[in-house]
């Protein structure tokens, strides 16, 4: 109690002392603001009465104006007569001797001086002009009206003089109420200012007063409230107490028995989160290989179709089931059996994201969820695909256990969903029923849970594969389809790639080129293709009536972005032998406006050895004429869809007969393809378009059969 009391004390000492400095500050700037309220109210009041008198000296002035426009009207009419003008000029002569005392006592009004430029006699002298005129004029009104109208304009200049004066003291007056309004503002501001000033310091002063105390004399009770604080919000199993430990040690009273009770509160806490973890872990994690169990699995699933509604995407779950993982059970005991299936934990959960999810389900069976999938099947097939590969062959790694080497292999099921499920459980069990299919077709099988994807996904997959042989059995082959000018010449031929499968027999372009694109096949593909034309070109150099045709290879990105395809190119020109200035490589827009500044630089090299450049299917891309002109093009080809409509379709028409006309601005050889018909060639010759390929000229054909159509 005596503590509380000796607190309240020193908060109120400052308390006290800042009461009393904002009374006396108050009360001195509201005195100060009092006495100019009473001055500036005693000036506005005199300054008010001058006006007042000033008015009533020039109402008066106006009826003195008013009579004596009527005298001189009636004595120039005639309608007055002597007597009635005598009348009117003794009543002027009256009211201007009044008026005369008027003046003089407005001469001695500090308001009336301040107009008057500081004179007094100079006011007092015109009025007394304006009085001699004004009775000079009346008096002899009567005899001649003509000598009186020359006072009466002599009089009429200075009562203008009056009406300026008068004029002149409105304006000051205002000045005056301006100046009063502005020293009030300025006094209110002072007196609002010292108040802020006073508040702020006051209020700063008592803050750290109040801080110092609260420091000093509770800086034990902040380490116990943040002690409560740290133990009511931690979650874990070991809680860090550093300054109640200290209290407990080197406090005294009621203070150490406060901290010795919440560090015996803290060690019931941390017993109570350590059983909530391992009941936690329990719940959710296989306690062999601490991967996330089945009933966590299900948990990461829903929040996996949440992600799928959200943002509108797909989601895949595989089972995977070690294979004779029995008989390593068995035979080699349990205790081998559960380093097998922790190895396998291990690798599994090195070939996944932060994001996707792997857990063991089984005995020997493990799930992968992997949420965010594209929704495009072909792509989802080859993440899974390709993700198989990799758990195929880290699964097939060495494992030595007990000096004995095992080679795992596992069993893979696979399903998808996206935001339509509505069984949760429905994934889970379609992995599984599509695992027990691999399973069933032997070790190490991939199989979907769909039949039709897994049928789809099967033939895909063994096309690639044959296509991975195709080249090495020389079953690729290069077809050629002429190129001629307006004459029907021939000027060269484009390479075109065709596949004769053993069994399928001709495998469409349209199926196994995107096929490739897809791989790393197009690359050594690529290059056969550069290295055959090459040496079909050193070839026909032998022969001077073919020595000027030339052959146009298609380009992929993936092989145009490789760094060294200048030198594979270079390469495949000396090793045939062929000339560089008989090859055109054709590529799309696409791919030349990707990333323009290093396609430049790599068509330049190119073609400092001679290469020539199309752009192929110009027409159908997004092409930016700011890039265009500053590639080192050679050609533009229309694509075959605008040729084969022009003489049909006026929109064909109308695109055809613009990229005719960008070619000659850009001073660029065009070469339509798809040309089957005389009319198509006579509608492109017209407009400009000199040179052609198509089926009115010659089938993509073997080599022999071009040599023969070539006689």
């Amino acid at each position: 109690m005596k503590a509380i009391s000796s607190l309240k004390l020193l908060l109120l000492l400052p308390l006290t002392l800042i009461l009393i400095v904002a009374v006396a500050v108050l009360y001195t700037s509201l005195s100060r603001l009092e006495r100019q309220h009473d001055r500036a109210d005693l000036e506005q009041h005199h300054d008010l009465g001058v006006i007042a008198d000033a008015a009533e000296f020039s109402r008066r002035l106006g009826i003195i104006q008013k009579r004596m426009n009527v005298a001189m009207d009636g004595a120039i009419s005639a309608e007055l007569n002597e007597l009635q003008l005598y009348r009117i000029h003794s009543t002027i002569v009256n009211e201007l001797d009044s008026l005369s005392h008027v003046v003089k006592q407005l001469s001695t009004s500090e308001l009336v001086l301040d107009a008057n430029h500081g004179s007094a006699q100079g006011l007092q002298n015109a009025f007394a002009e304006y009085q001699r005129f004004v009775i000079m004029s009346t008096d002899v009104l009567a005899v001649d009206p003509q000598i009186a109208n020359s006072f009466l304009q002599q009089a009429q200049r200075h009562y203008l003089d009056f009406s300026i004066f008068t004029s002149r003291i409105e304006f000051l007056l205002a000045e005056r109420a301006q100046l009063r309004n502005k020293e009030q503002a300025e006094t209110f501001s002072l007196l609002a200012t010292r108040l802020f000033i006073l508040s702020l310091g006051a209020l700063l002063l008592l803050f750290g007063f109040t801080q110092y105390l609260s420091r000093r004399a509770s800086r034990d009770l902040l380490d116990i409230a943040k002690g409560l604080t740290t133990l009511a919000r931690s979650k874990e199993s070991n809680i860090p107490l550093p300054r109640i430990e200290a209290l407990q040690r080197t406090a005294r009273g009621d203070i150490q028995q406060i901290a010795a009770k919440l560090l015996d509160f803290r060690h019931a806490l941390e017993r109570q989160h350590a059983a909530e973890e391992q009941a936690f872990q329990l719940a959710f994690y296989d306690p062999l290989t601490n991967l996330p169990n089945r009933r966590l699995l299900n948990e990461r699933l829903q929040q996996a179709l949440n992600s799928c509604k959200r943002y509108q995407q797909n989601a895949a779950l595989l089972v995977l089931d070690i294979d004779d993982f029995k008989n390593i059970n068995e035979i080699q005991g349990y205790d081998v059996g559960d380093q097998v299936l922790l190895t396998a934990g291990e690798r599994l959960s090195e070939l996944i994201t932060d994001a996707d999810t792997v857990a063991r389900i089984g005995s020997n069976a493990f799930a992968i969820l992997l949420p965010g999938i594209s929704s495009n099947p072909d792509q989802a097939a080859r993440k899974i695909t390709l993700l198989y590969e990799i758990i195929k062959d880290n699964l097939a790694k060495l494992l030595l256990i007990n000096e004995q080497v095992y080679f795992l292999t596992a069993s893979v099921g696979v399903t998808f969903f996206d935001k339509s499920l509505q069984d949760l459980a429905a994934p889970l069990q379609e992995a599984e029923a599509a695992m027990y299919r691999a399973k069933a077709s032997g070790r190490g099988q991939l199989r979907y849970y769909n039949a039709q994807v897994q049928a789809q996904q099967q033939e895909r997959l063994q096309l690639e594969t044959d296509l991975r042989q195709a080249l090495a059995n020389q079953q690729l082959q290069l077809y050629y389809q002429l190129q001629v000018d307006a004459q029907a010449q021939p000027v060269g031929v484009e390479a075109l790639l065709r596949w004769h499968h053993p069994a399928r027999g001709m495998v469409s372009p349209a199926e196994f080129i995107p096929l490739a694109e897809a791989s790393d096949l197009i690359l050594p593909i690529g290059q056969w293709v550069l290295e055959t034309a090459c040496h079909q070109l050193h070839s026909w150099e032998q022969n001077p009536a073919r020595a000027l045709l030339s052959v146009a290879v298609n380009v992929s990105a993936k092989q145009f972005r490789q760094t060294n395809f200048v030198e594979q190119v270079r390469r495949a020109l000396t090793t045939t032998s062929a000339n560089p200035k008989r090859l055109k490589l054709e590529l799309t827009e696409s791919m030349v406006l990707e990333d323009v500044e290093s396609t430049i630089l790599k068509m330049e090299d190119l073609r400092k050895l001679g290469i020539r450049f199309s752009i192929d299917d110009f027409g159908t891309g997004y092409s930016s004429l700011k890039y265009l002109k500053r590639l080192p093009l050679d050609q533009l080809k229309i694509e075959q869809s605008f040729a084969r409509d022009i003489t049909t379709d006026k929109n064909d028409a109308a695109i055809v007969q613009t990229i005719i006309a960008m070619g000659q601005a850009l001073e660029l050889e065009v070469i339509a393809e798809g040309v089957e018909t005389q009319e198509q060639q006579e509608f492109l010759l017209k407009h400009g378009c000199y040179f052609y390929q198509g089926y009115l000229y010659s089938r993509p054909i073997p080599i022999d059969d071009l040599e023969a159509l070539l006689g």
